[in-house]
């Protein structure tokens, strides 16, 4: 037996107050002097027998009532023996959908299992195996939860994505072999199209284990490429006659307001010939609203606020690139305090607009595409080696039989009302 907050019986000390109260309420019997005792009927000796026999009956009971109380505070649990099994299978979710790949389990033993590598490792069940949501894995995390299941040995069947590789390598009590099933096969996937009036970019993420790519064409509508009813996304049917169904993205122009002083026009004249640059290498409309620091009124929310002033700048929710002169830094353009906070560190020139990267600068700084970005990253099926997803093992010192535990507290309550009638109910027969 074990306790959830042993801490809990230094109230046992609490014992001490029934036994005191005991002692101290028994005093010498008082004397009374009589002439005679031939009226005095004779003492009852089994009756005085009763009422020592009640008192110390009375101690116990009280004796026994905190004890109780203090074990459930204390939460007492019973614990047996659970036998492990001897070699649990853990499997990625998308091959637990592949039958061929289960095949190989036809022939499972009694004391073996089959887990998936979700949150909580569940038992392979059709509802979970029917689960899309297979690129959250994290690697390490799943290995510490391995910790706690009761077996013998585990083995792992994974695809060793390298983006679930997140923080320190673990240790763990478990002996965790690693099976990666690696494909030297490219896979070739819509990821989302834009339209601009007529025109439709389509990106398709080209991953294999060792590279992702992201290619772009421009697409017609026919038999391959399809809008659906409501014109939002783009069927897109592969050769093998499956269909993918990809969001379609009606492209807005970019908004750019550029604030300038008069001394900082020449800087200016640079940046929005880097932004037409970008427009034509985007093939996406940039519309630079340009204005004078004396002519602002009120900030503009626009997609990117460039201010070239030594005035204060004007408080933007959304992204702003402002002129800071900053004689150490070696960059033209580097990152503020914040995610949507950049700096020009000194006046634009034609050689420092090349060897600064002042385009491309802006178009880090616009984040054009998000989008893409965020789904190439779930898309992405770059894989490690066995070797990179091997734990740490320390050796576990403890006795590693498992034990079930069970509350006993339930019962305790009902012996605890049980000995609090019976408590009343001698106390009540001490009186009379």
């Amino acid at each position: 037996m074990s306790f959830a907050q042993p801490s809990y019986l230094w109230a046992l000390l609490g014992l001490l107050v029934p036994i005191a109260i005991h002692l101290w309420s028994k005093k010498e019997a008082k004397t009374i002097k009589i002439g005679s005792v031939q009226l005095l009927s004779e003492s009852k000796s089994r009756q005085s027998s009763s009422i020592q026999l009640n008192e110390w009956w009375l101690l116990l009971l009280r004796m026994a009532i905190i004890s109780l109380i203090t074990l459930v505070m204390a939460k007492p649990q019973w614990q047996s023996k659970v036998n492990n099994s001897k070699l649990t299978y853990i499997v990625e979710p998308e091959f637990a959908k592949n039958e061929k790949f289960m095949a190989r389990f036809n022939d499972l033993q009694a004391d073996q299992e089959i887990r998936l590598l979700q949150s909580g490792l569940p038992i392979n069940d059709t509802e979970y195996a029917n689960s899309e949501d297979f690129n959250s894995a994290d690697y390490w995390s799943f290995a510490s939860e391995m910790d706690a299941l009761q077996t013998d040995s585990i083995i792992v069947f994974t695809n060793g994505y390298a983006k679930g590789l997140k923080g320190p390598r673990p240790e763990t009590n478990h002996h965790i072999n690693w099976i990666v099933l690696d494909s030297a096969q490219t896979v070739e996937k819509p990821l989302i199209a834009y339209q601009k009036e007529k025109n439709i970019t389509l990106f398709t993420a080209n991953n294999s284990p060792v590279a992702s790519k992201i290619a772009t064409k421009y697409i017609e509508l026919g038999d391959v490429y399809q809008l659906t009813s409501n014109g939002d996304s783009l069927q897109v049917l592969s050769s093998n006659s499956n269909s993918t169904k990809i969001p379609l993205i009606q492209q807005p122009a970019l908004e750019v307001s550029l604030v300038y002083a008069e001394s900082l026009s020449a800087d200016k004249r640079y940046i929005t010939a880097a932004l037409a640059a970008l427009s034509t290498y985007l093939n996406r409309e940039i519309k630079v609203e340009s204005s004078l620091d004396n002519e602002v009124l009120k900030n503009k929310e626009s997609d990117l606020t460039i201010w070239l002033s030594t005035k204060p700048a004007l408080v933007s929710a959304r992204k702003k690139l402002v002129f800071k002169n900053d004689t150490i830094s070696n960059a033209l353009i580097i990152k503020g305090e914040d995610e949507n906070t950049f700096y020009i560190t000194e006046r634009i020139t034609t050689e420092n607009a090349v060897s600064g990267r002042l385009t491309e600068n802006l178009l880090s700084i616009l984040d054009v595409n998000k989008e893409v970005k965020e789904l190439q990253a779930k898309a992405d099926i770059r894989s490690v080696t066995e070797a990179d997803l091997k734990t740490n093992f320390i050796e576990n010192k403890a006795s590693k039989t498992h034990k079930a535990s069970w509350s006993l507290n339930p019962y305790l309550w009902v012996v605890l009302l049980v000995l609090l009638f019976v408590e009343r109910f001698v106390a009540y027969k001490r009186t009379q």
